[in-house]
C-alpha cells in the first residue's frame, strides 16, 4: 500500500483523516515530539498538538515523562482490536434493540384482509436478500433451495448461511440443489461444519441448473424470474408469495429435480503438475 491507501485503511478503524496521518507518522518515526510529528505528516504544528492531545485522551497515543515530551502510538493491533470490539458490542446492542422493537411495534402478518394470498415484487439485492434472511429465520421445519453459484455467493455475503445452525438445531431439514460449477465448491466450504454436524443438511448438484427458488415450510416461496441476476442489463428481481397453489407447484418441481440431482462435490479437483517439454535430442552420427 502507498501512504494514501494506508491513511484510508486507518480511517476504517475510527480515526479521521488528520488523526490517521499523525498516527501513521508516529508509527513510522517512533516516539516523537509534536513538531517532529507535524513535519513528518506535513501538518500545522498547532493543529498537530490539538490532534495528538485528542488521541491521547482516547488512549490511542501516550506521552513520555521526559521534556520535551514525546508521543508514543499504541500498537496497531491494540488499536484495531479496540475498534472491532466496540463495533461488535454495538451490533449486539442493535440486535437486542431490533428484537425488542419487533415485539413492540405493530405488524401485519398472515394473508391480506380478505384472506387472499399476497405477492410481492422485490427489485435489487438490498431488498431481496434481507427478506430472504428473514424467511430463513422464520423457518421451522423445512427449507428447499435451488441456487446458482452467483446466488449462493451473494447469499453468503448477506450472512444468510448464519441462520442455518439455529434452524438445524431445532430439527429442521435443509435440501439444497446447486449448479454443477467448479467455482461453487469454495463457497460450499462455508456450509461444511454444519453439514458434518447435522445430517439433515443435504446438498446435491444438478447440471444444468439455473433455477433460483427458496421454499420455506411449504408456506412461502421466493423465486427469481431471471435466475443469474444481471443479464443484458436486467436488474436482479425476485417474487415472494404465500399463494398455496403456487407453492405447491414449486414444491413438485423441486421434488422432481431433487430426485434427478447427484451428490455435491466438496473438494476442488487436484491440479496436475505442469511438466516442461522435453528437449529434443541431438542425433549422433
Amino acid at each position: 500500500m502507498d501512504r494514501k491507501e494506508l491513511i484510508q485503511a486507518l480511517i476504517r478503524f475510527g480515526l479521521n483523516d488528520r488523526e490517521a496521518q499523525l498516527y501513521l507518522a508516529l508509527i513510522q518515526r517512533g516516539p516523537s515530539t509534536a513538531p517532529e510529528v507535524a513535519r513528518e505528516a506535513s501538518s500545522d504544528r498547532v493543529v498537530a498538538y490539538r490532534t495528538l492531545d485528542a488521541l491521547r485522551a482516547r488512549g490511542t497515543v501516550t506521552v513520555t515523562a521526559e521534556r520535551p515530551r514525546r508521543y508514543v502510538p499504541v500498537p496497531p493491533r491494540a488499536l484495531f482490536d479496540e475498534h472491532l470490539e466496540a463495533r461488535r458490542s454495538g451490533i449486539a446492542e442493535d440486535e437486542k434493540l431490533a428484537i425488542a422493537l419487533t415485539e413492540l411495534l405493530p405488524t401485519r402478518s398472515g394473508s391480506g384482509d380478505n384472506g387472499a394470498p399476497r405477492f410481492q415484487v422485490l427489485p435489487g439485492a438490498p431488498g431481496i436478500y434481507p427478506l430472504l434472511r428473514e424467511m430463513v429465520k422464520r423457518a421451522r421445519t423445512s427449507l428447499a433451495v435451488m441456487i446458482t453459484h452467483s446466488g449462493l455467493r451473494r447469499s453468503v455475503e448477506f450472512g444468510i448461511q448464519q441462520e442455518f445452525p439455529r434452524f438445524l438445531r431445532g430439527g429442521g431439514r435443509v435440501r439444497m440443489i446447486v449448479e454443477s460449477d467448479p467455482r461453487i465448491r469454495s463457497v460450499l466450504q462455508g456450509f461444511a461444519p454444519s453439514r458434518r454436524r447435522y445430517p439433515s443438511l443435504e446438498i446435491r448438484q444438478l447440471y444444468p441448473q439455473s433455477a433460483r427458488v427458496t421454499i420455506v415450510d411449504d408456506r412461502e416461496v421466493l423465486i427469481f424470474p431471471v435466475p443469474n441476476g444481471h443479464v443484458r442489463g436486467v436488474q436482479e428481481v425476485a417474487i415472494w408469495t404465500d399463494n398455496p397453489d403456487f407453492i405447491r407447484s414449486q414444491t413438485l418441481y423441486f421434488d422432481g429435480m431433487w430426485e434427478r440431482a447427484g451428490p455435491a462435490s466438496w473438494r476442488a479437483p487436484k491440479s496436475r503438475p505442469v511438466r516442461a517439454p522435453k528437449k529434443p535430442t541431438r542425433s549422433t552420427r
